[in-house]
């Protein structure tokens, strides 16, 4: 386990950098997923408003 401490006390860069990668990576993921669900969310209330007015126009 001296290797272990070693590596971490040398080098705590090469830990930190991919676990930030991989994090800013799912971050940006779930962003852009919440944004396509809004749009997707604002489409469909946007069908539901276009239908209600046209029943009460008829």
């Amino acid at each position: 386990m001296e290797w272990l401490g070693n590596f971490f006390t040398q080098e705590p860069f090469s830990i930190a950098i991919p676990v930030i990668i991989i994090i800013s990576v799912f971050i940006y993921a779930a962003r852009r997923a919440h944004i396509k669900h809004i749009a997707r969310i604002k489409q469909i209330d946007d069908r539901y408003i276009q239908q209600n007015i046209s029943r009460h126009n008829d």
